[in-house]
């Protein structure tokens, strides 16, 4: 290669490594003007949203304004530029700061001189200086509350170990609670719900604790419950039983196709012990049949002995013909 080309590509070089480092430079020159800029001080003017807890009796306890907050402030730089026209300011008020428009009125007016020493204890970390306050009056609405008592409903996946079941329904402790809310909301409410209860393996009782589900609108009296669930190993036996058939009158007749059922069924092992056809009934109504599109009727047992569980029948359903006498 020619000294010239050497010379050329050696210009090129250092002429390249001059720019980048003009470059950064400029690069570092503009951070730290920016965050000189940022840290100084500087006045305009925010808007913040008010969120309003408060404890009057018979009314929702916490609510938006209607209206915004405008204030002018002086603030750093790293405070302005992060505020959004949605940032709220939450205020926990004393009944007397709220105002009732009228008497039965669902509105209530704050008047912002009562409680801007609030407002200032809020912002104290991102605001140096409230100068003024734009904004004399904020609304609040504060529709009145039902209470109702619902019960807790256990929510739950519940995996067995095989031969080990539930002996009971799952006990909660409380098993009902108190809601509160707009009335239009609490009375289409019948129950609240946990969350799902999963437990995997299970050939024990277990307990414990677990969240009620939150309700949209609605505060609840309280957001957890205890939860018992007794569990027992079974074994699985079954026993063939006649077929009686019950509530027929005197002018008809229901004659099923099958005269008996196999029922079968569990029993905790500790308390298993030996059962025969005349420990049950087992029946099947005439006015199921009379209702049955296909005058195929389930059967039940109208009486059998404690500490059975898990009943099926074999076959599930029993065809019939009704006949008048």
């Amino acid at each position: 290669m020619s000294r010239i080309s050497l010379n050329w590509i050696h210009k090129i070089a250092k002429g390249r490594g001059e720019w980048l480092t003009l470059l950064f430079s400029l690069l570092l020159a503009l951070f730290i003007w920016t965050v000189h800029n940022l840290s100084l001080k500087y006045t305009t003017y925010l808007q913040y949203n008010l969120r309003i807890t408060t404890n009057i009796e018979g009314r929702v306890m916490e609510t938006l304004a209607e209206d915004a907050v405008m204030m002018r402030v002086r603030a750093s730089g790293y405070s302005l530029i992060s505020h959004r026209s949605d940032d709220e300011i939450d205020l926990t008020l004393d009944p007397k700061f709220l105002h009732q428009l009228a008497p039965e009125s669902d509105t209530f007016m704050v008047y912002i001189s009562e409680v801007k020493g609030e407002i200032e204890k809020f912002l104290l970390e991102d605001i140096s200086t409230i100068e003024n306050f734009t904004t004399e009056i904020v609304r609040v609405i504060l529709p009145k509350i039902d209470t109702k008592k619902v019960p807790v409903v256990a929510q739950s996946q519940v995996d067995f170990s095989p031969q080990y079941m539930a002996i009971s329904r799952m006990s909660l402790n409380p098993d009902s609670i108190l809601i509160y809310g707009e009335e239009d909301i609490v009375e289409n409410i019948d129950a609240v719900y946990t969350r799902i209860i999963s437990k995997k393996k299970v050939n024990k009782r277990f307990q414990g604790v677990v969240n009620i589900l939150p309700i949209k609108g609605v505060t609840i009296s309280q957001f957890q419950v205890y939860y018992t669930q007794e569990v027992g190993r079974y074994i699985e036996q079954s026993i063939e039983l006649p077929l009686n058939v019950i509530n027929v009158p005197l002018d008809r007749d229901l004659l099923p196709l099958s005269t008996s059922v196999t029922v079968i069924y569990r029993q905790l092992l500790s308390s298993h012990k030996a059962l025969y056809p005349a420990d049950f009934t087992c029946v099947i109504d005439y006015n199921e049949a009379v209702s049955s599109i296909n005058s195929q009727v389930v059967p039940y047992l109208q009486k059998a002995p404690e500490g059975i569980y898990s009943v099926t029948f074999d076959p599930p359903y029993i065809d019939c013909i009704i006949l008048d006498k």
